[in-house]
């Protein structure tokens, strides 16, 4: 498996192995966590069974991508060939649901056999990117887990 459960990672309820491929759909400081778990399953002198991961960052201003790009720019950089990162820019995001995004939907995979999703951010948040990517992207609950 690519994750180990513990105190600072993840833990797959799905039975959909191995994982393969992890979205991770982050809004505001939910990118910290998301960098750190990064560092974990990319290189490729660890273990891992993750060949593709995929970075949704999702803000609703221009300034709140400026906490951590540079650190995840660096991270692109050095496994451009592992790693996809999308910064996409919302308008209400504090809303009760997702907003429609074209952006949003072209840059979230759909579910795969093998595909784990991780959501991190706000409770709000969490609870919406939960619901798009259950209803709108086809993902099993027991393959999305929330920081």
């Amino acid at each position: 498996m690519a994750i180990k459960p513990g105190k600072t990672n993840l833990e797959y309820r799905g039975e959909h192995l191995p994982v393969t491929d992890m979205v991770f759909v982050v809004s505001g400081l939910g990118v910290e966590a998301v960098l750190d778990q990064l560092k974990e399953i990319l290189p490729t002198t660890k273990l891992s069974s993750v060949k593709t991961c995929s970075v949704i960052w999702v803000n609703e201003r221009t300034e709140e991508f400026k906490f951590a790009f540079e650190q995840l720019e660096r991270e692109f950089y050095k496994y451009e060939k592992k790693l996809e990162v999308s910064c996409v820019l919302m308008n209400d995001i504090y809303s009760n649901s997702m907003p429609d995004s074209e952006q949003l939907g072209e840059s979230v995979p759909v579910f795969e056999d093998g595909t784990m999703a991780v959501v991190s951010g706000p409770d709000y948040f969490v609870k919406k990117a939960n619901s798009f990517l259950v209803g709108q992207k086809g993902y099993p609950s027991d393959v999305i887990c929330a920081m």
